[in-house]
């Protein structure tokens, strides 16, 4: 565990804390009993100064393990502190107090350091916490008022000027300013912000002075979510974490009896005692948890929300990557190219009547249409009792006139997504729009294939000529159009090559984010209801990150498969040794910290795995 972190601040915070002052006292009567005489203080128990000191030294160190296997034993819960305790009882009881005083302090030095470096584990997900100011400055009445975070609410006007960190998420209305957006995305070079764009909470404004308006605040800004989505993510075992516990409640009986084996063949306590101590199985039980937090820890670093490790065990023996297509694939902003009238209805009439019952959609679609609309300042009326069938379409009252805006049945081969605009069910005009693909798109399916994933296809509910050109363009040859919610879900469970992971953003993605083994939502343009369901959440929508997000879920299952393996070996050959005395009561407890030490260290190393920016 030492030297795992170049971070020195785990181990000053541990040197400062009260268990290990506490730990440190205990110890130094170790050394202390050699410098007192050995002159017997009560000749019939033969207990002498140096006896005094060690039993003082395991009462402050030894005692505490024996208390909490005590109380594990009250409460039915069988754990490792049984075996220890044993050990030091034995030795305690045998009168080798020297052995009893440095095993205590070896396993409790040992637990308080790893107890240290595996929380720390845990920083990159605190540090998301810390990186949101408590307070900021809101205009209020014509004035500037520092207020505190959580009184901020919706729509209110944010003030920020070069230095401060943003704490909404929000859209600037006045202003420019460059963002360090790092702590988020991992982009170092600061992007600029200018009026209409959008910004983060837990960002850094660099330079110049902007003012924001306030879209989402507290838990539900996209440093919130990511905070709110890993609360539970520990919570989760993987299935290797589970076959690991399963076996653990094996072994305090299985060490117990090779422990009481060992006497009654060899008649050596010592060896006995020995066995205990080197039978811990506590490497054993951290090669998935400490492993599972260090990878969930280093996603979270790279902007990637995983709501549990057995999601991240999934996408390691994943054999098929399924993708949405629109805010996917594409970049979910698409333009409106043409549009088209039936005699009689001019082309402004046509795409005021959409922009009218499309203002306020979520879709990429519908927003695209409205924003058209407002270039062209058409008027648009209130539209009444709007109805949304995920897949089919939008339909509404607009001025005492039923309107609906579904997929176009005409067939085109120019790559265009055409809808219909219809009028008490007569055709009024079509409206064409085109998503162009992102820039990382065919690199990332590119780096995907390489790494083994032979199964790529797009599922989208869009029309078949744009979904053909995007797969076209991106290199992915199948491809599935005009998919409802619950034609997705079926090819979903359809799939039985092994785990399926599917990517999507909207409400229609939902039911196959489900039911996939491992469902990925875009975090940044994803509905509400696609981030709820999905079982990984990419906060900033950088679909580039697929592949490093392969490579460490396969990294973390095989550093969990070694740990389990290494710890499982070491401590049979340990056992073994204690048994034939090749190893004394002290050797054995380093021995068992060494176990400790290698599994922590491997799971530190998923930290430093990179992720490489695609073209």
């Amino acid at each position: 565990m030492i030297g795992r972190h170049a971070d020195l601040s785990v181990y000053r915070e541990l040197f400062r804390s009260k268990d290990f002052i506490k730990a440190a006292f205990g110890a130094f009567f170790i050394p202390f009993s050699f410098l007192l005489p050995s002159t017997q203080i009560v000749p019939s128990i033969d207990l002498g100064f140096r006896d005094i000191a060690l039993l003082v030294s395991i009462a402050v160190n030894g005692l505490p393990i024996i208390v909490e296997a005590a109380k594990g034993m009250l409460n039915k819960e069988i754990n490792v502190d049984e075996l220890v305790s044993i050990a030091i009882i034995a030795c305690v009881l045998n009168g080798n107090y020297l052995e009893g005083a440095v095993v205590s302090a070896i396993m409790v030095f040992g637990a308080l350091v790893e107890e240290a470096v595996s929380d720390s584990a845990r920083n990159s997900i605190r540090k998301l916490v810390a990186i949101t100011p408590e307070t900021t400055m809101v205009e209020k009445n014509g004035r500037e008022i520092e207020m505190d975070i959580k009184n901020v609410a919706v729509g209110d006007i944010v003030v920020l000027k070069a230095g401060d960190t943003i704490a909404v998420d929000g859209t600037v209305v006045e202003g420019a300013t460059s963002v360090d957006e790092s702590s988020i995305t991992g982009e170092s070079i600061p992007v600029q912000k200018t009026s209409g764009e959008q910004v983060f909470a837990g960002t850094l404004c660099i330079n110049g002075f902007i003012r924001i308006r306030a879209d989402k605040v507290g838990n539900d800004s996209a440093i919130g979510r990511i905070i709110q989505l890993i609360e539970g993510a520990e919570q989760q075992k993987t299935r290797s974490g589970k076959i690991v516990d399963t076996y653990a409640a094996w072994f305090t009986p299985v060490i117990l009896s090779a422990a009481a084996l060992t006497y009654l063949l060899t008649g050596d306590i010592t060896r006995a005692i020995t066995v205990l101590i080197v039978g811990c199985p506590c490497s054993f039980l951290l090669a998935s948890p400490v492993t599972t937090v260090a990878a969930i820890g280093r996603a979270a670093k790279a902007g990637i929300v995983v709501k549990g490790g057995k999601y991240l065990e999934n996408i390691a023996d994943s054999r098929g990557f399924f993708f949405d297509k629109t805010g996917t694939i594409t970049t979910g902003t698409p333009e409106v190219v043409s549009v088209s009238s039936v005699e009689g209805v001019t082309t402004n009439e046509v795409l005021a009547l959409a922009a009218t019952l499309e203002r306020g959609s979520l879709h990429p679609l519908g927003a695209a249409i409205v924003k058209k609309a407002d270039e062209l300042h058409l008027d648009s009326t209130r539209a009444e009792n709007i109805c949304t069938e995920a897949g089919k379409g939008l339909s509404g009252m607009v001025a005492g006139r039923h309107v609906e805006i579904v997929s176009s049945k005409a067939l085109s081969d120019n790559g265009y997504t055409n809808i219909d605009v219809m009028v008490d069910g007569c055709l009024h005009g079509s409206i064409s729009l085109f998503d162009q693909p992102r820039p990382s798109a065919a690199t990332t399916i590119q780096a995907i294939r390489i790494l083994g994933i032979e199964k790529i296809a797009i599922i989208s509910g869009d029309q078949l000529s744009p979904v053909k050109a995007i797969a076209n363009a991106v290199g992915i040859g199948e491809y599935h159009a005009s998919q409802k919610p619950s034609d997705k879900l079926e090819r979903i469970e359809g799939f039985t090559e092994g785990p399926a992971v599917y990517i999507g953003d909207g409400i229609n993605d939902a039911p196959a984010l489900k039911a996939a083994d491992t469902g990925i939502a875009m975090g940044t343009r994803g509905a509400d209801v696609a981030l709820e369901t999905a079982d990984i959440v990419l906060m900033h929508d950088r679909l580039d990150l697929l592949p490093f997000l392969l490579q460490l879920s396969r990294r973390m299952a095989r550093t969990i498969r070694l740990n389990i393996w290494l710890s499982f070996g070491i401590n049979c050959v340990a056992v073994l040794a204690g048994a034939a005395g090749l190893l004394t009561p002290i050797l054995g407890a380093v021995t068992h910290n060494i176990g400790s030490i290698l599994v922590v260290a491997l799971a530190a190393s998923i930290g430093f795995l990179k992720e490489e920016r695609l073209a």
